[in-house]
């Protein structure tokens, strides 16, 4: 089966400039990303997009081919699937092969277990029925209890109707798409081009696997560095044991 797993890294990062390249304990950020896609089994080819040169001279040294973005899919509105589809296409007419499953790894997610990428891929593979699957985390902050602040009046408003549960216990429980790892079969991906609704490129049955929270830690602010760096370190003194 020939499986594509693409790491998007863009080079106009706004709140922490050139935030793929930043060393995190002695190693770019995108390093980690790309060396666990190396370690997958089933992923026939790890590739990078990008529109920054500094980047896909960096991707290379770690063993990534690089498809470069053109700067209609690189602006800050640029949907993600975009990106997604570009790379499939680029690489089935440069390779003349079918691409059945397409991959996408976060470059700012730099703690991932060992394997996980294909236990996300197996499960797309064994769930006939589904189009995507996906990585997940509970979440602890609950929609019911959270609040807005009007503009005008400053006055604390309900996010959503109140409720007389109070108890999370009593609560159904939430995930979110972490953006970690997600497969998506070529036909989900193909046939939700255009569609413009959060998460549509995955199609209609995806499959969650859910994983820690540490797993699933985006470097957006400078604090995030210090988080994944302590997680990054416990990680590797779990594996010293």
């Amino acid at each position: 089966m020939n499986i594509l797993c693409l790491i998007p890294a863009r080079g106009k990062s706004k709140r922490i400039p050139n935030k793929n390249l930043r060393k995190l304990l002695g190693k770019p950020l995108i390093g980690y990303t790309i060396e666990k896609a190396l370690k997958s089994k089933l992923c026939t080819r790890v590739a990078v997009s990008t529109d920054e040169a500094d980047i896909a001279a960096v991707a290379r040294e770690y063993g990534a081919d690089i498809v470069m973005r053109p700067d209609n899919l690189a602006q800050d509105e640029s949907p993600i699937d975009d990106a997604l589809r570009h790379a499939l296409r680029h690489f089935e007419k440069k390779d003349g092969r079918r691409i059945e499953i397409a991959v996408l790894l976060q470059a700012n997610v730099p703690v991932r277990k060992d394997g996980e990428i294909d236990e996300v891929i197996n499960k797309l593979i064994e769930n006939k029925d589904a189009t995507a699957t996906t990585t997940v985390y509970a979440v602890d902050q609950r929609p019911e209890w959270a609040k807005t602040i009007e503009g005008e009046t400053g006055i604390i408003r309900p996010f959503m109707e109140p409720t007389e549960l109070y108890r999370k216990q009593t609560l159904a429980d939430l995930y979110l798409l972490d953006g970690a790892i997600t497969a998506v079969r070529r036909e989900a991906l193909l046939a939700t081009e255009g569609m413009r609704k959060i998460h549509a490129y995955m199609g209609e049955r995806v499959y969650p696997l859910r994983h820690a929270r540490k797993y699933a830690t985006e470097v957006d602010e400078e604090e995030d560095f210090e988080l994944a760096e302590y997680y990054l370190l416990g990680e590797k003194k779990q594996a010293m044991v």
